[in-house]
């Protein structure tokens, strides 16, 4: 047995104990008919990536597939059975929300078989046969000659880091069209921790791993440090998530056979996390009540009053009481999950807040999103971009999220709480059931240009490009769902394509200027060629 086909058959089997762990937990209607709902639409997600190649020749798509199905209902299910807690507990309509997300799931799930099979089928994987397939598109033959395709040395990816961090520094206290430029480089953060999932898909010719472990080690208690100190748990989670993902479709595309070590391996990994979690979930609440005074007090303050709340167990219990009784005594409530990781992490609770809000919608209420979502898509573009087409749409207008409006027009919330929404909510508002349509085939665009970020090698094996590992959360967790609909349409014609203009901007830097730290890439005499030039071991 394969590492994939134990992980698949390992999630079917603590899926169907988590099915049988709610019976007992709450047997009411309700909670019963929503575990059921996610245990079926589960299961039929992991058959298909246990019965298909799809994560090997389209993994990036694929892996956003999945992430759909964790993020909003597999996660929901063994997390609240995890925590003994009623998978129902705290929806405000769980049966509502989770027959809507397992029908788009089911959607998307039909949209990637036709989008694999017939417009992006994947060429024979023999070296003998890999010269017949047609030669690659004229965008993957652009994005190869820009150097999308190869990997990066170390010295590069060092460099992003320190970019991404500087950006990181300046962007709180920068305003307008520069911010936004930072922003959008805040993600090359944590790319030397990239340099572990090269030396997995490379081996040791790629660097000395020792020596980067080191640095490693610094620079991620370096962020960590600098996270505390602004108050912004998402850098500080990024990285590691990153890998954790990495990891995990890795070992989803896995064909060596499973060994009693191996098992021991992860079983001891698992182990380790679920120990690390512990404090690392103390340090979240207490960056929340320190929160309070995030903008009053010096960085250094900051990070005093997070690790004073942190060293004090009875005010983060008092904390998370706090949000208990919040959740049944406000008009919007964000309260599912009781560990704030798996909360940060999950969206079912999003999504079901937003169905419940457009489901009290009168027609004037419909009309108001309808103008709001064509102007939130406008605001998409450039202040320059939108003055040239003389469009006449004010962006501090806007500055609410999908969240706010739609529980604004259902209960009349406030605007500017940034709280998250649900684009499936606000489209089914807007179309009804035409939006299943509109979604199928967005799905079909959105398949096709993620996976531009994988590529094939002339053995047939597809690996993933830089771009494509770092943006793995997002693509994990937003890919095929998000906030609003203008935040899906953004990340992939406007984030994504921009990350790719800053890696190309950076890695071009670096070879001009020969840019080579101590310890960059160092290629083995006796290592194989890749279709983009780069070594790899045979």
């Amino acid at each position: 047995m394969s590492n994939a086909r134990f992980i698949l058959l390992s999630l079917m089997a603590l899926a169907t104990l988590a099915l049988a762990a709610q019976m007992v937990i709450d047997f009411s209607t309700v909670n019963i008919g929503s575990a059921c709902i996610v245990f079926a639409s589960s299961i039929a997600m992991l058959l298909y990536l246990l019965w298909t190649p799809a994560l090997h020749t389209h993994p990036l798509s694929t892996f956003a597939l999945f992430g759909f199905c964790v993020t909003t209902q597999m996660g929901a299910l063994l997390g609240q059975t995890v925590f003994g807690t009623s998978l129902a507990q705290n929806l405000r309509q769980p049966l509502e929300t989770f027959v809507t997300l397992a029908g788009f799931q089911a959607i998307a799930l039909l949209a990637h078989m036709l989008y694999r099979w017939f417009l992006h089928p994947a060429p024979p994987p023999s070296p003998v046969t890999a010269p017949l397939v047609a030669s690659p598109s004229l965008i993957r033959q652009l994005l190869g000659k820009l150097g999308l395709y190869e990997a990066p040395p170390t010295s590069a990816l060092w460099l992003m880091g320190y970019v991404g961090l500087f950006a990181f520094l300046i962007s709180g206290g920068s305003e307008g069209t520069f911010r936004k430029v930072l922003d959008g480089m805040r993600f090359l953060t944590w790319a030397p921790f990239l340099i572990p999932m090269y030396l997995i898909q490379v081996g040791p010719a790629y660097c000395r791993p020792r020596r980067q472990y080191l640095h490693l080690l610094g620079f991620g208690s370096l962020v960590i440090l600098l996270g505390l100190a602004a108050n912004v748990r998402s850098i500080m989670l990024s990285g590691f998530v990153t890998i954790a993902l990495f990891a995990l479709l890795t070992a989803l595309r896995s064909q060596k056979p499973v060994s009693g070590k191996r098992c021991l391996q992860l079983g001891l990994l698992g182990l380790v996390l679920g120990a690390v979690a512990i404090p690392m979930t103390d340090l979240a609440t207490a960056m929340v009540v320190a929160r309070k005074v995030r903008g009053g007090v010096s960085a250094v303050d900051m990070v005093k009053e997070t690790l004073y709340y942190f060293q004090r167990p009875e005010l983060l219990a008092q904390q998370e009481r706090m949000q208990r009784d919040a959740a049944t005594l406000d008009k919007y409530d964000e309260y599912y999950f009781e560990n704030p990781l798996l909360a940060r992490l999950m969206e079912t609770k999003f999504h079901d807040n937003s169905l419940y809000f457009v489901s009290r919608f009168s027609q004037s209420d419909t009309a108001r999103l309808a103008q709001t979502s064509v102007d939130l898509m406008w605001s998409i573009l450039p202040n320059p971009a939108l003055k040239a087409l003389g469009v006449d749409v004010n962006k501090r207008d806007l500055e609410f999220s999908m969240g706010d409006y739609l529980s604004h027009l259902s209960q009349g919330g406030p605007l500017g709480g940034y709280r998250t929404g649900s684009m499936l909510a606000q489209g089914l508002a807007l179309l009804g059931i035409g939006f299943a349509v509109v979604y199928f085939f967005a799905c079909l665009g959105v398949f096709a240009l993620l996976d531009l970020l994988s590529y094939r090698q002339r053995s047939g094996q597809v690996l993933l490009s830089t771009v494509g590992m770092l943006s793995i959360w997002k693509i994990f967790q937003y890919g095929l769902t998000a906030d609003a609909l203008h935040a899906w349409v953004s990340l992939v014609f406007r984030e994504l394509p921009q990350q790719v203009f800053f890696f190309v901007v950076i890695t071009t830097f670096v070879r001009c200027l020969g840019l080579v730290f101590q310890g960059g890439a160092r290629p083995d005499p006796r290592a194989t060629p890749t279709a983009h030039g780069f070594p790899l071991r045979p």
